[in-house]
């Protein structure tokens, strides 16, 4: 940070907001019933909030609720409960999975490549232009270098 940065962040230091601690028991003591003085406002206007719906026939806002509040740790050790049981549903639908092969499936080697994997060196030297025979001729191991040789002979400018 700049020196500037740190010097603007001093001048408007004094409008954060800054913790109120108590320090003496009076002063806790004042701050203990102020904050039951507001909680009991806050009931107050609930309850007037009732008699109003009730004398007008209106639905209440503010229904009794007599579940308990759960704790941090109550919530918790429900969470852990629920994720424990999807767990163990996990664990039971586990199945092992099954190729069914269809009838007329008879490949040899490795399946997905086309011959199954060997080598197909009879049809080198057709890939590559060099003789119309399928089986495998003293051309075949070459054929790849023949033709290789050939393009560059071709592709060769003149200037």
């Amino acid at each position: 940070m700049s020196k500037y940065v740190k010097a603007g962040a001093k001048v408007f230091e004094f409008l954060k907001p800054k913790p109120k601690v108590n320090k003496t028991n009076l002063q806790k003591k004042t701050s203990e019933l102020n904050k039951a003085i507001q909680r009991t406002k806050g009931s107050k206007a609930k309850l007037n909030q009732t008699l109003f719906e009730i004398e007008n026939k209106m639905p209440i806002t503010f229904k009794t609720n007599k579940t308990k509040t759960l704790s941090n740790t109550e919530l918790k050790k429900k969470a852990d409960a629920r994720i424990k049981e999807k767990a163990a549903e996990k664990k039971e639908k586990k199945t092992t999975k099954i190729f069914n092969a269809p009838k007329n499936f008879n490949k040899g080697g490795r399946v997905g490549l086309k011959s199954g994997g060997g080598s197909d060196l009879g049809m080198q030297s057709v890939k590559h232009g060099i003789d119309k025979n399928p089986n495998i001729t003293a051309a075949d191991p070459k054929a790849k270098f023949i033709a290789k040789a050939k393009n560059k002979k071709s592709k060769k400018k003149f200037i």
